[in-house]
């Protein structure tokens, strides 16, 4: 069984990683098709769907695994939000 800061190193780490791969996979898309995605949502889509939905009960996981210490673990979340928003923004930016 993992111990509590195995698995918060985990959930600080998991949600940026995810978002990493969802702001990769909106650049792939935006080289791949421009700003005129294909009529029918790709693979592209649904990889990016389920990235972003699966990172919020992580990061709830990290703030519940960080709530003594939260004033210290705030660059790491503010982190994981920015990158959150950042895939979302991008979607958004480029009309995807």
């Amino acid at each position: 069984m993992m111990d509590e800061s195995r698995m918060k190193r985990i959930c600080a780490i998991a949600p940026i990683a995810m978002s990493l791969i969802a702001l990769a996979i909106v650049i792939e898309g935006v080289i791949e098709f421009g700003n005129h995605p294909p009529a029918d949502e790709g693979w592209q889509a649904h990889i990016f769907q389920i990235l972003m939905v699966a990172e919020l009960p992580i990061i709830v996981a990290f703030v519940a695994l960080s709530w003594r210490s939260l004033k210290r673990s705030l660059p790491t979340l503010a982190a994981q939000g920015f990158l959150w928003a950042a895939a979302l923004g991008a979607v958004r930016f480029f009309s995807l």
